[in-house]
């Protein structure tokens, strides 16, 4: 899962949707890819439940399934997943009925590449006990003790997800407050050694790249730059950190932030046609 394309960044809505053929996760349902790794499947997507979606098991898949809802809400066994709904399913998690009466659209990821098993799975009790079958991500508290003066002027607030017991790897929701930037109009620029990944849910973020709004997608390896960034209304961000524990690195040099970067993005080359197509929402006057 650790050698995809450096993506910085993609917007959701420039990708097509496409449907999900027999023999994978999620049958019938639609799909837009945001990353895949060639090597063993792992991958991220959106996916868009229809309305009267529904699916009967026992059933598994071959991958750990991560996911957050975005809009309507998906049934499972138990448990029903409205909006900001969270779940880290290992592999191997046993799937008796699944449903979309109203429709659902959420952000999936998939360690390795997610074929779809028709009977009942079987779970190692140490993979039974790193499951997180489901949080209300909307009734959390988020956490203001952010420590690191670097990135003071943004106000970063989180609520944890999941961090994992073993390797250190974590998603939270990250939330920038509103008119901040670096405020002598640079900073220093961020690495880490393990992926980050992030899919922007409300808001806007500007840095290096242009600037990011809902459905902006990045998967950034370890290593990389980065920043500064700032967000003029604030941002929401879903964030993960793929590989082991979430360390960050500064740089001595100081960069330029600007509010009006223009889109000049990392692609891979099957992507590279939208190089040249900056997407920004509706305005709203």
């Amino acid at each position: 899962m650790l050698t995809r394309d450096h993506i910085e960044f993609v917007q959701a809505q420039m990708l097509p949707w496409r449907r999900i053929g027999a023999g994978l996760a999620r049958p019938d349902a639609e799909y837009k890819m945001l990353s895949r790794d060639p090597a063993d499947g792992a991958c991220t997507a959106l996916i868009r439940y229809p309305a009267g979606w529904s699916r009967e098991g026992p059933e598994h898949i071959a991958a750990s399934e991560e996911f957050y809802v975005l809009e309507g809400a998906l049934h499972m066994d138990d448990h029903v997943y409205p909006a900001d709904s969270y779940a880290y399913l290992p592999a191997g998690w046993t799937r008796r009925s699944m449903s979309a009466p109203d429709g659902c659209a959420l952000l999936a990821f998939y360690d390795r590449e997610p074929t779809l098993m028709p009977d009942k799975g079987e779970l190692a009790e140490e993979d039974a006990s790193r499951a997180i079958p489901h949080i209300d991500a909307a009734a959390m508290e988020w956490d203001m003790t952010l420590n690191d003066p670097n990135l003071r002027h943004l106000g970063i607030s989180r609520k944890n997800l999941r961090t994992d017991p073993v390797t250190g790897e974590r998603t939270f929701l990250s939330l920038i407050l509103p008119q901040s930037a670096p405020p002598t109009g640079e900073g220093p620029q961020e690495m880490h050694p393990v992926v980050e990944e992030a899919y922007l849910i409300a808001g806007s973020l500007t840095g290096p790249f242009g600037t990011m709004y809902p459905g902006a997608y990045f998967w950034r390896p370890p290593g990389i730059a980065h920043g500064p960034f700032g967000a003029r209304w604030g941002c929401v961000s879903l964030i993960r950190f793929v590989g082991g524990r979430h360390v960050n690195q500064w740089t001595d040099e100081q960069a330029p932030f600007r509010y009006d970067a223009p889109y000049a993005p990392v692609l891979p080359d099957k992507l590279a046609y939208l190089a040249d197509t900056e997407w920004a929402p509706p305005a709203a006057y």
